[in-house]
C-alpha cells in the first residue's frame, strides 16, 4: 500500500476510532413498548392474569449473553401486561413465556437480534387457555450507534419490545414495537 494511501486510511479511521472511544454502552435499556394502550373492558383479558412466568431460554451466542436478560424481559412483560390491564393481582390465569431463542450476531455493520418466545395462559386448573410463539427481529444498522455492542444492545431490546407489542396485540391490547431502524 503506497504511503499517501495509509495515511488517507488513517486519517478516515482516527475520527471514527475516537468516536467511538467516547461513546458509553449502557446497561439493557427497557424492553417494553413505549405506547399501549389498555384492552377493551369487556375482554376475556381485562384483569385477568395474575402471575407471569417463564424460563431464560438459549441465547445462540453466548459471547454476548450479558446483552439480554430473561429476568430483565419478564419484568418489562409484567410491566407491559399491567399497562394494558390484563395483567393484576388478583388475576385467575398465570401467563408463562419461554424464551426458546435469541440469535444475536458476533460482528457486522448491520445487527440482527430475531428472538422466539413461547407464549401460553394457563387457568387454575393448569389448561391451557392460550397458546401462541411469536418470533420477531430486529436490525441495527451502522447509523443508529458506531460500535457494534452498542448496535447489539439496541437491536436486542427492539426485538423484545416488537416481541412484547405483537402479543399484547394477539391479546386484544394495542402496543407499537420498536421505531424503524435508522440509515445504513
Amino acid at each position: 500500500m503506497p504511503r499517501s494511501m495509509a495515511r488517507r486510511s488513517l486519517l478516515v479511521a482516527l475520527p471514527l476510532l475516537l468516536l467511538g472511544a467516547c461513546v458509553q454502552t449502557g446497561p439493557m435499556g427497557s424492553m417494553a413498548p413505549g405506547v399501549i394502550g389498555p384492552v377493551a373492558p369487556g375482554s376475556a383479558w381485562a384483569n385477568a392474569v395474575g402471575t407471569v412466568t417463564g424460563t431464560d431460554g438459549l441465547v445462540a451466542n453466548p459471547m454476548w449473553n450479558a446483552e439480554f436478560s430473561g429476568p430483565g424481559f419478564r419484568s418489562d412483560l409484567a410491566q407491559s401486561l399491567t399497562r394494558a390491564g390484563i395483567l393484576t393481582a388478583g388475576g385467575a390465569y398465570r401467563l408463562n413465556a419461554d424464551v426458546q431463542s435469541v440469535t444475536q450476531p458476533q460482528t457486522g455493520t448491520k445487527v440482527q437480534v430475531a428472538m422466539v418466545v413461547h407464549y401460553t395462559i394457563h387457568d387454575a386448573t393448569g389448561r391451557a387457555v392460550f397458546d401462541q410463539t411469536v418470533t420477531t427481529s430486529y436490525t441495527s444498522p451502522l447509523g443508529q450507534a458506531v460500535r457494534g455492542v452498542d448496535r447489539l444492545r439496541i437491536a436486542s431490546e427492539n426485538a423484545a419490545k416488537d416481541n412484547i407489542a405483537l402479543l399484547l396485540r394477539s391479546l386484544g391490547a394495542s402496543a407499537e414495537g420498536a421505531p424503524t431502524g435508522g440509515p445504513l
